[in-house]
């Protein structure tokens, strides 16, 4: 593993990249926070960080919050000294993985490395067993408020994460393909709201979305999602319960002109990127797939 070691007390620094070292691994030495924060934001090679928590300059605790900051989920373990209990718990709190207390025991550190890799193992498995899975299945269902739809985006690439890492698929672009279909679930079917209106005045628009999250009738609509995975494809249907469309009425994806209107894009988007997209009869449910065979 690439590993970053982070103390101000020289022997300790010393004794600890010997020990790793001698495990086969590549150090790499800071002596605060802030040095180690530079080494964070410079590298994407690192798999482990043991950081003290008394530094001067910048402690570990700020040197952790940085890291979760800037969005990096590089394994944290602090070190602390004996009493200073409340740091410790506050190190946790904040995403550390785990903490060692002072002295440190290369024992407990050799027991902090074989916890990694077997985090690190999983993950490769969990990768490799992708071409096991005979069908997974999830449905989730939410009343039509827009601020949901962040959420809910955010739990399916959770679960597509892996899926799309195995069979070199974006899940950036399955995302917004996912968003694209919920916002058009809640915006156009269950309230009612024609894309059109973009065209002609944005802020009416804007504003009667607003007028139908809040109204009964409208607001409280559900919509359904369901994801499918399969040794063949990755599949979403998305359900409203609005009146439905005609999908004919949609904009033709092989006419230049229709990527430069406001409405319609996001269904552009969606057949660009994913090599299916149906509707039921009555155009109030949506079924994207990608295939992975």
């Amino acid at each position: 593993m690439n590993i970053l070691l982070v103390d101000d007390e020289p022997d300790i620094l010393e004794i600890l990249r010997e020990f790793l070292e001698l495990k086969q691994h590549d150090v790499t030495t800071a002596t605060n926070g802030k040095q180690a924060l530079d080494v964070v934001l410079s590298r994407d090679d690192l798999d482990l960080v043991f950081s003290d928590i008394k530094m001067p300059d910048m402690d570990g605790l700020t040197f952790l919050e940085r890291v979760r900051d800037n969005n990096l989920n590089i394994p944290v373990i602090l070190i602390s000294g004996q009493g200073d209990l409340e740091s410790s718990i506050r190190a946790l709190k904040l995403g550390a993985l785990d903490f060692i207390v002072k002295p440190v025991y290369l024992k407990a550190v050799d027991e902090a490395l074989e916890r990694i890799d077997t985090a690190i193992a999983v993950e490769q498995e969990t990768l490799s067993a992708m071409a096991f899975v005979e069908q997974q299945s999830l449905t989730l269902r939410c009343d039509s408020k827009l601020s949901h739809i962040r959420r809910i985006i955010s739990y399916f690439s959770k679960h597509t994460k892996d899926i799309c890492a195995s069979y070199g698929l974006d899940v950036n672009k399955v995302a917004i393909c996912l968003q694209e279909c919920l916002t058009n679930a809640i915006i156009h079917g269950n309230f009612e709201v024609e894309s059109t209106m973009k065209e002609d005045d944005w802020s009416a628009f804007d504003a009667l979305i607003k007028q139908r999250e809040a109204e009964p009738g409208y607001g409280d609509k559900q919509v359904t999602v369901s994801f499918l995975h399969t040794p063949q494809k990755i599949e979403f249907r998305v359900v409203d319960e609005g009146s439905g469309f005609d999908p004919e009425e949609l904009p033709d994806p092989t006419d230049p002109e229709s990527w430069l209107k406001l409405s319609g894009r996001g269904i552009l988007f969606i057949r660009s990127y994913m090599d299916s997209v149906e509707w039921n009869a009555i155009g109030n449910e949506i079924i994207i797939s990608k295939y992975l065979t």
